[in-house]
Formats: structure tokens, C-alpha cells, sequence
């Protein structure tokens, strides 16, 4: 059972979670104007052009109003989930301040389980499930909060309170337990793609391909020395764009999971009577890569890269 956490775990962990965590909260509902029809029936007889103009005026209403009963439902479930949100984080606030250690836990229980519906809903945020991470870990829920955090960082991985927070929830997992490698310096210096778009990366490596090429095409024509090592700068650049347009950090984590359940049997194959692979279950909150999957079975490997079977449904995947 992990430890009570205290009210301020790390930087910004215990801080009431962002009320703009969706986008929901720039939700306006638009009100559809009713109008009548004519509802007399058509008549064989020829119709005055008046008849044919007033006709014609109302098909783009009735348009309207079939595009407006369509859009109805999609609406309620927006307004629904961001009524569940607001509850979420009242519920999160009211949690902070309770002193009951029984009742405490609750109230973080039913706040991460209000912003996971939320987050199953289709809208979901980094600030939203760094707000369930919060919950989660609030709650005692290790893996839970880890695999938030894990999701949270998918989506932005500059997220500050969820990298900060995933740290810390890390370090409660027993010692012996391998880690995943901190990739910061590598996401630091490919950081800056993440500003501009497929389209303008795509640009920029066209243009920057076709300096480099002018300038050493230039270079051979002329027997120029600096017109060759000009082509070097802007060859570079080009390099380093069609590197950053391969790193996709969701392709990179589609094979990557958590153990979500109280603890997990690692096998040494993919039987209940195989033997035990460790000394020890792996607890709630392991990170590992699933290797391959096999009926009920999945195959993984540690951070330290050591391989064993669990029951695939110990598991869930940080990419949805």
C-alpha cells in the first residue's frame, strides 16, 4: 500500500486542478430559432411565382433546423462532460480539505473517477489528465497516475506538473523496480518541431534541401571552395528537419504500458502454471513495453530490459 501522500507531493501536485482543462469550458450553446411552415398540401394547379419564391426561402431553414437536430446529440454530450469536469474538480477541491483519511481517499476516488469519464468522452487534455494523474495519485492509485502522467506527456511532453509529478510517482515504486531511461536531452533538442506544422517542416527541408544542392552544384561549376562549404549549413538544416518529422513521440509509445492492477505475476511463459519469472509480482505502476500478445497473454520487457509474460489484462497501453 503505498504511503499517504501529502498535500504537496511535488511542485503544482496538490494545486487544485486547471478549471480550463478542456476545451469544453469555450463551450457556447447556440439557440435555434423555430419558424413555421405551410402546411397546407400541395395542389396540382399551377402555383404563382410567389408560392414557388416563398418555398424556395424556407429550404435553407429546413436545412438549418435537420444540420441543428444532428448536431444535438454531439452538443448534450459536450455539455455533459463539461458538467462532469466542473464536478471533477469541485470534487478534487473539496478532497484537499478534508481531514477524515477514509473520507479523503474517497473524495479523490470519485474525482479520478469523474475526470477519467471525462477523459474517455473524447476530450481529453494534458492539463486533463495530469488533473487525473493528481486524482489518482491523491487516491493511492499508483498505476493509475502513472499512465495519466504517461498520456499526459504523449500530448505535451513540455507539460512541467506532469513530469514533475510522474518523477514522484516513480520514486514510490519499490527500489527494485527498473526505471525507464529520462529522454529530456533528447526531447530538448528536437523540442522546437513540435512549434510548427508537417506542412511547414515539409517546406523547410525542400527549401533547405534545394540551398544546399544550388550552393554545391555552384561550387563544382565554379571550383569554388566556399560555395562548397556553403551547401554544408543549409544541408544540416535539412537533415535535421527529416529527422524531426520521424520523431513522432505516439509511434514511439504505441507498444508502451503500465501495470494498472494491484500487482502482476511476471511467467516465464504464457500458462498460470509456468513459473514465476522474478522473486517478486511487479507492483501497481511498473512501466513496460509489450513485446507481443498472445490470447490472454503479453509478452513484455522492463526498462532494464529483462522479459517475462504477464495476463494482458494487469496491463493498459499509455497510447489509447
Amino acid at each position: 500500500m503505498i504511503n499517504r501522500v501529502s498535500r504537496s507531493l511535488t511542485q503544482d501536485s496538490s494545486r487544485r486542478p486547471c478549471a480550463d482543462a478542456s476545451p469544453l469550458s469555450a463551450l457556447r450553446i447556440l439557440a435555434v430559432a423555430s419558424y413555421s411552415c405551410d402546411s397546407a398540401p400541395c395542389q396540382r394547379r399551377a402555383s404563382t411565382p410567389g408560392r414557388c419564391a416563398r418555398v424556395l426561402g424556407q429550404a435553407p431553414s429546413c436545412m438549418f433546423l435537420a444540420l441543428a437536430i444532428c448536431a444535438a446529440p454531439a452538443i448534450a454530450k459536450a455539455v455533459d462532460s463539461e458538467t462532469t469536469l466542473l464536478q471533477a474538480v469541485d470534487g478534487y477541491a473539496k478532497a484537499l480539505d478534508t481531514v477524515d483519511r477514509d473520507q479523503r481517499l474517497e473524495a479523490f476516488r470519485r474525482a479520478e473517477r469523474l475526470f477519467a469519464v471525462v477523459s474517455r468522452d473524447g476530450q481529453a487534455s494534458a492539463d486533463l489528465y495530469a488533473n487525473l494523474g493528481n486524482a489518482a495519485l491523491q487516491a493511492e492509485h499508483l498505476g493509475a497516475a502513472v499512465l495519466a502522467y504517461r498520456r499526459a506527456l504523449l500530448i505535451d511532453p513540455d507539460h512541467s506538473r506532469a513530469s514533475q509529478n510522474l518523477e514522484h510517482a516513480r520514486g514510490l515504486a519499490p527500489d527494485w523496480v527498473p526505471r525507464p531511461r529520462s529522454s529530456a536531452l533528447f526531447d530538448s533538442f528536437f523540442a522546437w518541431h513540435r512549434t510548427i506544422s508537417d506542412g511547414e517542416r515539409a517546406l523547410a527541408a525542400a527549401l533547405a534541401f534545394a540551398a544546399s544542392s544550388l550552393c554545391f552544384g555552384l561550387g563544382i561549376a565554379l571550383r569554388s571552395v566556399a560555395a562548397r562549404n556553403a551547401s554544408v549549413l543549409p544541408g544540416l538544416v535539412w537533415c535535421a528537419l527529416l529527422a524531426s518529422m520521424t520523431v513522432d513521440p505516439a509511434s514511439a509509445a504505441k507498444n508502451d504500458a503500465v501495470v494498472v492492477a494491484r500487482e502482476a505475476v511476471a511467467r516465464s511463459a504464457d500458462s498460470i502454471h509456468s513459473p514465476a519469472r522474478f522473486a517478486r509480482p511487479l507492483p501497481t505502476g511498473t512501466e513496460v513495453e509489450i513485446l507481443e500478445s498472445r490470447d490472454t497473454w503479453s509478452r513484455i520487457a522492463l526498462a532494464n530490459g529483462r522479459e517475462a509474460w504477464v495476463r494482458s489484462s494487469s496491463l493498459s497501453r499509455v497510447l489509447r
